[in-house]
């Protein structure tokens, strides 16, 4: 397992334990990924790929309400693992993880046709919650 694998899982996994979306072991994340914006991307990364598997998975099999199981996908707070999405909400501020977050709502604009609210928005506050009108 390589180091760089492990220590994402660690991080992830006391940010889960703790319940506080925190960068544990600091010194550790900016040595092995070069800085706290790498391994934000990694992250993110992570949660985009099971973002797209869950999504085409809905795509296969479409449900009658496509557009709010897509929004509950996209909202889903354990998507790619405990503690994963809880870390990327609370660093949403970072430029660099803010324009890879507002990249995948645009691909899912255009590909999808469902419009998604932005990071840290809550789903049912504009509707998007399974069986919404």
């Amino acid at each position: 397992m390589s180091s760089k694998f492990a220590l994402t899982r660690e991080v992830l996994a006391e940010a889960a334990r703790t319940g506080r979306p925190e960068i544990t072991r600091r010194d550790e994340v900016e040595a092995a990924f070069g800085g706290v914006e790498p391994f934000l991307l990694a992250l993110h990364h992570r949660w985009r790929t099971a973002l797209f598997a869950r999504l085409d998975a809905l795509i296969e099999d479409p449900p009658d309400d496509f557009e709010g199981a897509v929004a509950a996908v996209w909202a889903d707070p354990a998507l790619g693992g405990r503690g994963l999405r809880a870390l990327l909400d609370a660093h949403a501020h970072v430029p660099a993880l803010a324009a890879a977050q507002e990249r995948e709502r645009s691909l899912v604009r255009r590909t999808l046709g469902v419009e998604l609210p932005e990071r840290g928005s809550r789903p049912a506050c504009h509707g998007w919650r399974r069986g919404a009108a």
